[in-house]
């Protein structure tokens, strides 16, 4: 098999997990920083399975290496395509003194988080 031939057969599981990620999810997130998370969590499996065949031999298989580096190229192109429909925009954020003092009074009164109780 020539290396033009590998390629190809690469670029075409690229697409092809493309289309099925697509088809599965066909909503992506205008903001990039949630659509960054999703290349990211593709990437951090990656990642996983590449310290598993390198530090702990039958934990993962060069097939799952395979499989991830697949989704994660389609994530990036995911990624990519979308440049141009990114808004850039802060989120809300909070000064992280005021959030402790907040937990410490709800603490205080009895509460153990507010999510929680």
């Amino acid at each position: 098999m020539t290396n033009e031939r590998s390629g190809q057969d690469v670029m075409n599981s690229v697409f092809g997990e493309l289309r099925a990620a697509i088809d599965k999810f066909p909503e992506w997130p205008t903001d990039p920083l949630h659509a960054l998370a999703v290349l990211g969590e593709e990437y951090g499996e990656l990642t996983k399975d590449v310290l598993q065949m390198t530090y702990e031999p039958g934990k993962a298989t060069a097939e799952d290496v395979r499989k991830e580096a697949i989704q994660t190229a389609a994530m990036a192109l995911r990624f990519v395509s979308s440049l141009d429909e990114y808004i850039y925009k802060a989120g809300e954020q909070h000064r992280q003194a005021e959030w402790q003092a907040q937990r410490d009074a709800y603490h205080a009164a009895g509460g153990l988080h507010p999510c929680y109780d």
